[in-house]
């Protein structure tokens, strides 16, 4: 049987705050991940994982998020040298909000406040570019993609309408969506549990000088240093 040439695409942004962000296993396999998703995979060939993410901006009410991420990036990168990182970058920009009450009964008013805002900017964008790319220069069977942002149904319409390829969408959030149902060949939720069975080793040599790095501490789990 001829293997399904296949690209496992990672919306790191949706795949945090829609699986990661209150749980204590960040430090994850991303490799190791997009390898367990797949619900056959004796029948795939994966010839590339790429995950689309942005480095975070400073911020005062998280001093340290900003080295936890850099130490993440540095060690993925060393234990998996074959994962293609692709970064966009956050956009920081004031905006005004109304207060969370009702408002004023005699004149309808609603009292407001300018608060800095943060937003992912160019990783959708860079993520549905890699996709229709993918397809011009390689001979791809599959395509997997976690997220369920549905900023990328153009595209993944595209490769399964007009090109029919399989298109196979895991969602990390448990709100489900009919729109990348419909889109896909196969959908399903990421169950729960799986980030806790595939963690990066606690330590991880990087670089020719045996420079080693560690999981941080505020994301420790016991489940930490399988190196699955």
């Amino acid at each position: 049987m001829m293997k399904k040439r296949t690209i496992v695409y990672i919306d790191g942004f949706n795949l945090y705050y829609g699986l990661l962000r209150f749980t204590s296993y960040k430090w994850l396999d991303i490799v190791a991940f997009a390898k367990s998703l797949l619900p056959h995979p004796e029948e795939h060939e994966i010839v590339a994982v790429k995950y689309f993410t942005a480095r975070v901006n400073y911020n005062p009410q998280e001093p340290t998020a900003q080295v936890r991420q850099s130490v993440y990036l540095e060690g993925l990168s060393a234990f998996r040298p074959e994962l293609k990182i692709v970064e966009g970058y956050y956009k920081r920009f004031r905006a005004r909000f109304p207060f969370a009450k009702e408002p004023c009964k005699s004149c309808d008013k609603v009292e407001s406040a300018t608060v800095w805002k943060t937003e992912e900017k160019r990783s959708d964008v860079n993520l549905a570019t890699e996709i229709l790319i993918d397809q011009i220069e390689s001979e791809v069977d599959c395509v997997v993609l976690v997220s369920g942002d549905t900023d990328l149904i153009a595209p993944l319409y595209y490769l399964k309408k007009r090109c029919g390829k399989k298109v196979l969408v895991f969602n990390p959030h448990k709100r489900p969506s009919e729109e990348l149902r419909a889109v896909a060949s196969y959908y399903k939720h990421i169950p729960r549990d799986l980030p806790t069975r595939c963690q990066l080793p606690y330590e991880i040599e990087v670089g020719t000088h045996g420079r080693i790095i560690h999981c941080p501490e505020a994301w420790r789990s016991t489940l930490c240093g399988t190196g699955i």
